[in-house]
């Protein structure tokens, strides 16, 4: 006789464990074993991952967002860039050029527009006053004499350390 918590009497026959029918395991939740489930599963998230992520890398709004989570922008910058590549016409270089300035709106801003010939030396130069407004494109279009085909655009913004440069393509020489 065994005591317990002041009680007496004859302790419980526990009846043998039940054999585990193996072949039945897992029956109720859909059936098969737990890793070829897991296994289709990963096999079938990376095929929707495959299909669906080329679909949304083509979108640029999906692009736009994924540069600004990973990229730190200021609050205040400005862009600068061509708004078609610089050409010639009539002896002159023709140069469109935009800006937007985000963020607190500031004061007037000079571009200054220069040719260069291969070795540095400048042939001809502008500066320009833009007038920026908040988020907003404003553009200008700069011409330039253009004294031999082979010169390079230089575009500064003053103040800043912005340049754009665009060296005209080399005229072709004929073939005989």
């Amino acid at each position: 006789m065994t005591s317990l918590l002041g009680r007496t009497g004859t302790p419980a026959v526990q009846p043998p464990p039940r054999p585990v029918d193996r072949r039945r395991r897992g029956a109720g939740r859909g059936g098969g074993r737990p890793g070829r489930r897991r296994a289709v599963l990963a096999a079938v998230a990376v095929l929707v991952a495959a299909t669906v992520g080329p679909v949304l890398w083509a979108q640029p709004a999906v692009r736009l967002a994924l540069r600004q989570s990973f990229t730190r922008i200021p609050a205040d910058y400005t862009e600068l860039y061509f708004t078609q590549s610089p050409t010639t016409s009539g002896g002159d270089a023709v140069v469109p050029i935009s800006l937007v300035q985000h963020g607190t709106p500031g004061q007037s801003l000079q571009l200054r527009v220069s040719l260069t010939r291969p070795d540095g030396t400048v042939t001809a130069s502008s500066t320009v006053t833009l007038v920026p407004k908040p988020d907003a494109a404003v553009g200008t279009t700069v011409r330039l004499p253009l004294p031999e085909p082979d010169a390079v655009v230089q575009v500064a913004l003053l103040g800043t350390a912005q340049t754009l440069r665009y060296r005209f393509p080399q005229p072709k020489a004929p073939t005989p």
